[in-house]
């Protein structure tokens, strides 16, 4: 097991450089390069020693993780007591598959998903930048993490969100005080405004896709916390994908457990995608770029990214896929629903659409060979399904209303479960 030690890390600057030219700058509110538009990574600096997983024991949620995150002061972090989510052991699901199987319940986090770990990262930097203010593109959760991290750092948030947002993922930002926009048309549209108002106020975009270098970087220590639980690395991790970040996060933050030499190999990483958008899916399985999904249609609406304009950045999470000789699967809207109801009905574990897709994507790459049988299998469970609750009922659902008798209540019992009251 890993040794926790407090390390004293020498202040280091936040570098940017551009993927597209390799031109350098410092961090701040700019997401993109300003000599050719490109997008920005961070530039990785450590000052750790292998063969220790280094935590700051003064600092909460992702900041534990602070020798290895992005440089930020510690008067700067914002947090939520985000991350520290638990590994579930599957029960009756994982007995069926013939796996070990566990869920990484980031449902457990301050705002119901797993944007949280993010955007206590971006919304920190822009505090220790000076930035005024923060724009967010959004399906809705992110909108509800930026507007509950600005909140708790005194920031306005401007959250764009597609015109079809649930009203429930839409009241979480509003609660916060967030200033929230329909967009009229997909995320990607949603995005492109994003693009435009950060720059017009001088603010940060942390939309959530690749768009924002800080948000990538919280979503890593999702795998240094599975490395706490177990040093044994999972045969395969499945993460419910838009364009990916989650995914090429806890792929690099198990490449830097490996550079630690905590561990010695990376997982393999199977994407899931609803059918109804599924551009990477789409490009993995045709061995072609990945080109944007003409009108997304899924009930997963956390999922539904077309990425149109920005097609780019579905290739960073192709590349990270097969790196790690992974796959990805698309997952019709019948079996997210059924998987919707077999977690909550055989795990206990209720989560919105695009976070359950996970198990119906365990089915598949089971009955498909991928995963075979014993193999150790982490399930990543994304959101809530209190964001979108009606999302996961049937006509069939509804509630009955009966007479205050034993009559009414003797009819209703012999009705839904075949037996009267004693």
């Amino acid at each position: 097991m890993p040794v926790h030690l407090e390390i004293d890390r020498p202040a280091v600057t936040l570098v940017l450089q551009c993927v597209s030219c390799g031109a350098c700058r410092g961090g701040g509110a700019e997401t993109r390069c300003a000599r050719c538009g490109g997008r920005l990574e961070v530039v990785r600096s450590r000052h750790v020693s292998t063969g220790d997983l280094p935590v700051d024991a003064m600092s909460h949620g992702v900041w534990r993780f602070a020798p290895l995150l992005v440089p930020v002061p510690s008067a700067s972090r914002v947090s939520l007591d985000e991350g520290g989510t638990p590994l579930v052991q599957a029960g009756r699901s994982a007995d069926r598959l013939g796996i070990e199987l566990a869920y990484k319940d980031e449902a457990r986090n301050p705002t119901g998903t797993f944007k949280d770990r993010g955007l206590a990262v971006a919304v920190s930097v822009a505090l220790a930048h000076d930035v005024t203010g923060i724009v967010c593109a959004s399906t809705g959760n992110a909108g509800a993490a930026a507007a509950a991290y600005g909140a708790r750092a005194n920031l306005p948030v401007v959250v764009l969100v597609p015109e079809r947002t649930p009203a429930g993922k839409m009241a979480q930002a509003l609660i916060y005080g967030a200033h929230v926009l329909r967009v009229r048309g997909t995320y990607s549209d949603a995005y492109d405004l994003a693009d435009k108002a950060a720059s017009d106020l001088g603010w940060l975009n942390t939309t959530s896709t690749f768009a924002c270098p800080y948000t990538v970087e919280g979503a890593r220590t999702v795998a240094y916390e599975l490395y706490e639980k177990s040093p044994k690395v999972p045969d395969w991790i499945v993460v419910p994908i838009g364009s990916g970040p989650l995914l090429v996060a806890i792929l690099e933050g198990f490449a830097d457990l490996l550079e630690l030499e905590l561990v010695s190999s990376l997982p393999r990483m199977l994407a899931v995608q609803a059918a109804g958008c599924a551009p990477i899916v789409r490009a993995f399985q045709e061995h072609q770029p990945v080109r944007a999904w003409d009108s997304p249609r899924t009930v997963a609406g956390s999922l539904a990214d077309p990425l149109a304009g920005y097609e780019d950045e579905g290739e960073v999470t192709l590349a990270a896929i097969r790196t790690s000789n992974g796959g990805a699967v698309a997952i019709s809207d019948g079996e997210i629903l059924a998987a919707v109801r077999a977690l909550a009905r055989e795990e206990g574990l209720f989560h919105e659409p695009g976070s359950a897709i996970s198990l119906a994507a365990v089915k598949q790459a089971r009955s498909s060979g991928w995963i075979t049988a014993g193999q150790s299998v982490v399930a990543c469970l994304t959101g809530t399904g209190l964001k979108d609750p009606r999302a996961a009922l049937k006509r069939s659902d509804s509630v009955a209303v009966i007479e205050p008798t034993r009559e009414g209540l003797e009819a209703a019992l012999l009705s839904v479960i075949g037996r009267a009251s004693g």
